[in-house]
């Protein structure tokens, strides 16, 4: 995990685009914000990932982010939660029009991420209840 994120560079939610260069050396960190349901028939587990500084999420500072397949399933099992620190790579991203603008809260950029069977994802699991903290990676390479 630390290899295939020291190769690649942090980007703002902000600048993401489907012309960004190079995507595959790209990664967010962010702050899970919301949650939706794993949904078990149709294997997707989506989530809303905000900027850190919460002063940048009023300009475009979020990103849902839907996951399909092995990726719902390895995510769902990480059992990650809302204040949640992710740093996602954008190896294997798909874009797709964010639709959803209006029902959700807060500012997000016009696009929706999807990650299905290629996923790079290092989550810092924070209990509030002990203070512990727990680093979970999700590495899906179908290549490999």
């Amino acid at each position: 995990m630390a290899e295939l994120l020291a190769a690649a560079a942090q980007i703002p939610i902000a600048q993401l685009t489907p012309d960004l260069s190079a995507p595959s050396t790209r990664y967010i960190r962010a702050i899970v914000t919301l949650i939706w349901p794993y949904s078990s028939s149709n294997s997707t587990l989506t989530v809303l990932l905000a900027e850190p500084d919460f002063r940048l999420r009023r300009t475009r500072g979020q990103v849902r982010v839907q996951f399909s397949g092995s990726s719902a399933r390895n995510v769902f099992e990480a059992r990650i939660g809302s204040g949640d620190e992710v740093i996602l790579s954008l190896d294997g991203v798909e874009w797709t029009k964010d639709e959803s603008a209006g029902h959700t809260p807060g500012r997000s950029i016009d696009w929706e991420l999807r990650f299905s069977e290629r996923l790079v994802l290092k989550v810092l699991i924070t209990s509030t209840l002990d203070h512990l903290y727990h680093y979970f990676d999700v590495i899906l390479d179908p290549a490999k």
